[in-house]
């Protein structure tokens, strides 16, 4: 091969990259028939390469090879990885998985996964990727897919798992115990279990992990939370949580951000206060307004959960006249690097007014005072676009995993 150039794919060559994937998989040996049914799958529009990031190889004016990478970061997928029969095994492979890492890390993804060729899941193991389980292949019924997983942790997302973590299980409220159970620890006497595990908890028989903390729960008639990362280890460990009865809550996306750079001067409409409370009469109606948004059942343990955590948390709510038009809190653990911010809740009559923004900026300013370093997020997807907007930064997803004697 000669000096190979990597560029961006333009509109006019979704023709030619569908016509060179399909050569590409025909290398493996499948029959005619077999490459047909994945004609559509492999097939591409002007206007997919105009939407999406594709990369092409060239040799001299010869395409020889291309990769795509999508969805919003965090966590995205690096799909269609196909070379030139005549060129696989020269190292071009290797050469576009480098530039799909670089490139990925520099658009901000810490988690990719492969939907991989199962003839390239070899290929995908030697350039680090693991095993997290498998897929429905997209063109034949019936038939799996390898599904595999590359990490590209931050230093952001690395300092993120060194004092979040550590915080689920200290500076508990009153009635509320810790557990240690090999690398896990189980908090105890909240109003669902909870089980706080580090990233990596491949070294033990993860199987039996999970099974001892759900029947330690079954037998005090709770549920429990086993909240997951997108970046955890072992990477089939949803597969695992789903086949031991766990369900998987909603996703959502962990962002951060630098206290200092969110602690502005609060901006309200007119007629719209924002002040601190700790008045339990104020968290029932934190709780009513919740429940007025996300449905009655939160309102039956919101308020008591709020009381219970007073001396752990900082309060504010914003009133128009009488009426609270949204809550949120900062958690103060003693660790200062990492501080959640939670709550946020605001009635849709009022959202668009700048009220999720100035309880941010309250909550920063407060950080900033108390010596916090950094705010942290579990945004819903209505939030995150709107501390996008603010400057903070998607380091990855998670997923609670919830078990319930009643299910």
């Amino acid at each position: 091969m000669a000096q190979i150039v990597l560029r961006a794919a333009r509109p006019d060559e979704a023709d030619a990259l569908g016509e060179l994937a399909l050569r590409s998989k025909a290398h493996w040996g499948y029959d005619q028939a077999f490459l047909d049914a994945c004609r559509t799958e492999l097939s591409f529009t002007p206007q997919d390469l105009a939407d999406r990031l594709f990369v092409v190889a060239l040799d001299g004016e010869r395409l020889v090879g291309f990769y795509s990478l999508d969805g919003p970061v965090p966590e995205g997928e690096l799909g269609n990885m196909w070379l030139e029969p005549d060129v696989i095994g020269k190292g071009l492979g290797k050469l576009l998985w480098q530039h799909a890492m670089d490139t990925a890390r520099a658009k901000g993804f810490t988690v990719l996964r492969i939907d991989a060729e199962p003839y390239a899941e070899g290929f995908y193991a030697a350039m680090g990727a693991v095993k997290a389980g498998e897929v429905p292949s997209g063109s034949i019924p019936g038939r799996v897919l390898p599904l595999l997983r590359i990490d590209l942790p931050t230093p952001l997302l690395e300092a993120y798992d060194r004092h979040v973590r550590a915080s689920e299980h200290t500076d508990l409220e009153h009635g509320v115990h810790a557990e240690p159970d090999g690398p896990v620890v189980r908090v105890v006497g909240k109003r669902r279990g909870f089980v706080s595990v580090p990233r990596d908890v491949s070294d033990v028989d993860v199987d039996a992990l999970i099974a001892r903390q759900r029947d330690f729960y079954a037998v005090r008639g709770e549920s429990v939370e086993w909240k997951t990362r997108a970046h955890d280890l072992p990477a089939d460990l949803p597969s695992r949580l789903l086949a031991a009865g766990f369900v998987p809550d909603e996703k959502e996306t962990v962002m951060v951000g630098a206290a200092a750079d969110f602690a502005a001067e609060p901006v309200l409409p007119d007629g719209v206060r924002i002040r601190r409370t700790d008045a339990d009469a104020d968290m029932h109606r934190i709780a009513a307004m919740n429940a007025r948004v996300w449905g009655p059942d939160i309102l039956s343990w919101l308020a008591a959960s709020l009381i219970s955590r007073k001396q752990h948390l900082v309060v504010f709510v914003a009133e128009a006249g009488d009426e609270v038009v949204a809550a949120g809190w900062l958690n103060t653990k003693q660790d200062k690097e990492f501080i959640g911010m939670f709550g946020g809740t605001t009635l849709p009559q009022w959202r668009g007014r700048g009220i999720y923004r100035a309880l941010v900026a309250t909550r920063a300013r407060l950080g900033v005072e108390s010596g916090i370093r950094h705010l942290w997020v579990d945004a819903s997807d209505d939030s995150r676009p709107i501390l996008e907007r603010l400057g903070f930064t998607p380091v990855v997803t998670t997923t609670p995993y919830i078990w319930s004697p009643h299910d």
